[in-house]
């Protein structure tokens, strides 16, 4: 069953399939999370469960609604089109009106065409514009018969207000580092990649994935010989080739500072291993133990710390979508500082 595919989110699962056996489905649902936790798929696993052939609170995969709603292919699934990375109401005169919400909107009051229900997914929310969500409005608190919106966001306040208080919310946590490595290994990922990658992960399968396709296995090492070089260098060359560097290895590319930002945490993770004393087989980055040992001892148990409030701090501006660009300033600027604190 599709369901039984969604990882760590139990609670949302079970909020469906009651309102799928009970056949109380909301006329519209929000979806909200941090990237990567599984609020698209659970979306595609509600709209197939409301279209299969045959399961009532599931679905089967298999059937030719589910097919074609997998393929995003069915005829009544409906997913805006964006212009410039927005959802628009968009203009019958200048667009057309294909794809777009207002003509979304107009063939609404139609029956379904091959399914039971008609979906509009909206994915992200907070793409829409002003003038696209007022639109909504009227139509998300009093859906045409047997429609059904999904809303889909990893930034709630980004969302109209009016519009989130016409849906029922569902919230989409952080998975936990062991949902994260079960998933990845049954990927066929390497154990200890998965590991790896799980413990960086920051809750999200797709950040796991990204991590482990080669990027961490091939830039982990390049990246912790550059940081543990950058902190034990001279305060001065600290200060002056700090930020250049960091951003020529990241090149402002948000997966790559993203990369940055799992490896300093599983670098301070072993900074703050060595400084409790606990055993070299618990280190991630075992081939630099020695560095890392040397840099512990120098930067004292509060200065590794700082660096780890440091790489949390990194990792939650990630998650808030703050600019890439300014995390790596953040990242060079106030490690030069605490690190400036051990004399170098």
């Amino acid at each position: 069953m599709a369901f039984d595919w969604i990882y760590g989110q139990q609670h949302a699962v079970s909020v469906l399939r009651s309102a799928l056996r009970t056949d109380a489905i909301p006329g519209a649902f929000l979806f909200v999370g941090p990237p990567g936790v599984g609020k698209q798929f659970t979306a595609m696993q509600l709209i197939k469960s409301l279209n299969c052939q045959k399961s009532a609170d599931d679905s089967c995969d298999e059937c030719p609604n589910c097919r074609l709603i997998d393929r995003q292919e069915f005829p009544d699934l409906f997913i805006p089109e964006k212009r410039d990375g927005r959802l628009v109401k968009g203009s019958t005169a200048t667009d057309g009106g294909k794809g777009y919400l207002v003509d979304i909107m107009s063939r609404l009051s139609f029956a379904p065409v091959m399914g039971k229900r008609k979906v509009v997914l909206l994915n992200p929310a907070d793409a829409l514009t002003s003038e696209a969500g007022n639109m909504l409005l009227k139509s998300v608190e009093e859906p045409p018969a047997r429609t059904h919106f999904i809303l889909v966001t990893t930034l709630e306040s980004g969302v109209l207000p009016t519009l989130v208080s016409r849906c029922q919310r569902l919230r989409f946590p952080p998975l936990s580092e062991e949902t994260v490595r079960v998933f990845l290994e049954k990927q066929g990922f390497h154990t200890d990649v998965a590991a790896m990658a799980a413990r960086a992960s920051g809750g999200s399968i797709t950040h796991g994935k990204e991590l482990c396709q080669g990027t961490l296995v091939e830039k982990k090492l390049e990246i912790v010989d550059f940081l543990l070089g950058y902190l034990s260098a001279p305060l001065g060359a600290r200060a002056e080739n700090a930020i250049l560097m960091l951003e020529s290895l990241a090149d402002t590319e948000r997966n790559s500072v993203a990369l940055i930002s799992s490896i300093t945490t599983l670098l301070a993770r072993d900074l703050l291993h060595v400084s409790s004393g606990m055993d070299q087989q618990q280190i991630l980055f075992s081939e630099r133990h020695k560095r890392i040992e040397k840099l512990a001892a120098a930067m004292g148990r509060s200065g590794v710390l700082d660096f780890a409030r440091l790489a949390h701090e990194v990792t939650q501006g990630l998650a808030r979508n703050e600019n890439p660009r300014h995390l790596m300033y953040c990242l060079g600027n106030q490690g030069a500082n605490l690190a400036g604190k051990t004399g170098g």
